[in-house]
């Protein structure tokens, strides 16, 4: 796979099925979650756990995004995606 189609891939995830904060289809705010794809990539590279990539999906909410409760079921989800992508590399 290439970067850019990994980028993208990693990117749709996070805006629609992760979007923990609701940017929903406001395509001004497209690139809200970038900041996070290297990190995942990096970590999807690592071939983690499902549990793993849930894990770090729910501390960037609780610590870099301020939210209290956390659907843990919703990010087993989304980590399940993500893996599927990591599964490519």
């Amino acid at each position: 796979m290439e970067k850019k189609e990994l980028i993208s891939n990693v990117r749709y995830i996070l805006l629609n099925d992760w979007d923990p904060i609701g940017i929903g289809d406001n395509s001004n705010l497209s690139d809200e979650y970038d900041g996070y794809i290297g990190s995942i990539i990096k970590i999807l590279e690592q071939k983690p756990s499902v549990e793993s990539i849930a894990t770090f999906l729910k501390n960037i909410e609780k610590t870099e995004m301020g939210i209290d409760v956390v659907d843990i079921n919703s990010l087993h989800n989304v980590a399940s995606k993500l893996k599927e992508i990591g599964n490519m590399l």
